[in-house]
């Protein structure tokens, strides 16, 4: 396939193994691992992937935030990647931190962004090739880091969706979501405060939209799954604990089924149960998304921050 060209040389937002396996020496190809695990990209990766950190390089080193504009360009250029780069995302976990770092590559203007269908586990699966040997990037005209927070929510965001008709969608385990766990086994750092979910949120797990292989179900049963949601012109916001699990589901929503405005709740359900005040439900009830308690005592909060009006969207 040539590439001569700069038209797109991906078949899609997503890419099959067999076409990433056959386009492995395709000049504007940037490959990038992205793991919760991150030694298993020393352990072997696809060859000419770059391994990034998802706590480090996709997160803020001291506050619990994404990076800043000048920290993505300088992983972009440590990344190799420039304003003709064809991006191609993978990792384990059936992409979890692959789909947190489109979404955090898109918020920043990247647009020829691509996952690859299955992430690590299919790949290995398939016996496709693997290396240790890890590439250097070349020099490129990095692209400036522009951020459009349209695709991002914060609490506010929730919040001022009620009575707007707008979609609230937990992807955690329906344990998480009833209260029954506060967190998933083995991640006690990322736990709440509280247990429970946010009034408002259909519970849909984030998993139900792959297949037993790891690649996503086809659209029409993605549609199936989501239907229930109702329409796709409605604002849509994704949550889970810390953010990655419910960027699996916004990049689901959005770049597979063409969701007009989908919003992931990166603070998630570690900010949401752990805030003094917010509104929780237990149980499978949906319910209503009701005003927060009035601001805690003896605390002077900006009224425009604790009761946001829809304007703040």
């Amino acid at each position: 396939m040539s590439v001569d060209d700069k038209e797109p040389m991906a078949p899609g937002v997503l890419v099959s193994c067999d076409w990433l396996a056959a386009n492995l020496d395709e000049p504007r190809l940037v490959i990038v691992e992205v793991d919760e695990q991150p030694l298993l990209y020393r352990l072997g990766h696809i060859p000419g992937a770059h391994g990034i950190d998802w706590r480090a390089d996709l997160q803020h080193p001291l506050v619990r935030d994404i990076p800043h504009a000048d920290a993505v360009r300088r992983l972009w250029r440590r990344l190799g990647i420039d304003d003709d780069s064809v991006v191609v995302l993978y990792g384990d976990k059936n992409n979890w931190y692959a789909c947190f770092g489109y979404w955090l590559f898109w918020l920043y203007g990247l647009r020829n962004l691509h996952i690859l269908d299955g992430g690590r586990p299919l790949w290995l699966n398939q016996n496709l090739p693997m290396t240790r040997d890890e590439p250097l990037a070349g020099p490129a005209q990095t692209p400036v880091p522009c951020l459009d927070a349209a695709k991002r929510a914060g609490f506010w965001h929730v919040l001022a969706t009620r009575g707007t008709g707008a979609q609230l969608i937990d992807v955690r385990s329906p344990e998480e979501y009833r209260g029954e766990l506060l967190t998933e086994p083995g991640y006690p750092e990322e736990a709440a405060q509280r247990p429970g979910h946010i009034p408002g949120a259909i519970n849909v797990p984030w998993a139900l939209a792959t297949q037993v292989d790891g690649s996503f179900k086809p659209v029409h049963e993605l549609l199936a799954l989501y239907g229930a949601l109702g329409r796709a012109d409605r604002t849509t916001i994704t949550y889970c604990r810390i953010g990655e699990r419910s960027a699996h589901t916004w990049f689901v929503l959005h770049a597979l089924l063409g969701f007009a405005d989908v919003r992931n709740y990166d603070g998630s359900w570690t900010e949401w149960g752990s805030m003094m005040g917010m509104p929780i439900e237990l149980g499978d009830e949906v319910g209503e998304l009701s005003a927060p308690c009035p601001a805690p005592v003896g605390l002077d909060v900006p009224t425009a921050l604790w009761q946001p009006s829809a304007a703040n969207v």
